[in-house]
């Protein structure tokens, strides 16, 4: 069995790169790709990787996912989806603004954040606890992980 990635900001993204290819593998629902270089490319103190929900028509949603971040002395472990307004159909906008408080099986929170500055909205899904701590165990298996996140992200891509 593999054993998991250390999932630590210090550690590479390229780790965690290798196992969202995996995890949007294993979600069959809808056809995703991994977007490298996106320009808005990661901050410096998250970890993740930007994902297109492949389309035959019409524009196609992008998301980010990643875990962990670090604000000032602030730092949380969390494992979030992030859909932002300015890159996703208004169509698809609606469903997800309408998710906003609601629980899944995979999500347990569902919040919507406005930033002035930017004169943009995003949604954000944040990982359940009892799943984030089998993200994190420190004994966990690479299948492991990537078990969680497919979970995760199925769960959000069938609601677009």
């Amino acid at each position: 069995m593999e054993k998991g990635i250390n999932l630590s900001l210090a550690k590479s993204q390229a780790d965690f790169d290798a196992l969202l290819e995996k995890a949007i593998g294993e979600v069959s629902s809808k056809k995703l790709s991994v977007m490298y270089g996106h320009p808005d490319s990661a901050w410096e103190l998250q970890v993740g990787g930007y994902i297109q929900v492949e389309r035959d028509e019409g524009n196609a949603p992008i998301f980010w996912v990643g875990y962990e971040w670090k604000k000032g002395d602030e730092q949380k472990v969390v494992l979030w989806l992030e859909f932002d307004k300015k890159t996703c159909p208004a169509k698809d906008w609606g469903k997800l603004n309408g998710l906003v408080g609601s629980l899944g099986k995979y999500y347990g929170k569902v919040d919507s954040e406005f930033a002035e500055a930017f004169e943009n909205t995003w949604v954000h899904f944040y990982l359940k606890e009892e799943y984030l701590e089998r993200f994190y165990d420190e004994e966990t298996d690479l299948n492991a992980q990537k078990d969680v996140l497919a979970g995760f992200i199925g769960e959000i891509v069938e609601k677009i």
